[in-house]
């Protein structure tokens, strides 16, 4: 499953591919995306993908991130969740290949909880950049 973010503001540009496992977003220039807005910290958040699941987490940006319309620190995203990094919004998208239907795990945009079972991806714990 490939995800991506689209953007919501008219004239944001174009949806981005998520396909490697870590991306930094923010203003510098080492950034892997580069949303170079005043309002966009230098270094604003990361968003990390591990076995098909989708996480940010805000490194103490000054204007924050928000899912869905709350303020977040760190949490998984599920394809439909709206993301705002400073003034930009974005959906979290699947990308479905032409010719493609969507993948029968990703028809529902949230499944309940269940016991971990062996076809299921191990809980995942972000490590503080620091620590890396």
């Amino acid at each position: 499953m490939i995800l991506k973010l689209t953007p919501l503001i008219k004239g944001s540009g174009p949806s981005i591919l998520l396909q490697r496992p870590i991306y930094l977003v923010g203003r510098h220039r080492e950034c892997d995306l580069r949303l170079d807005l005043p309002k966009i910290s230098r270094r604003h958040c990361c968003l990390a993908l591990a076995y098909d699941r989708l996480f940010i987490r805000d490194l103490g940006s000054r204007n924050g991130v928000r899912v869905n319309g709350r303020d977040v620190a760190e949490t998984q995203l599920f394809r439909g969740d709206e993301i705002a990094i400073g003034p930009l919004i974005f959906r979290v998208e699947e990308e479905i290949p032409r010719g493609a239907s969507p993948s029968p795990a990703s028809a529902s945009r949230r499944t309940s909880a269940s016991p971990q079972g062996a076809d299921e991806p191990p809980e995942i714990d972000l490590v503080p950049l620091d620590d890396v």
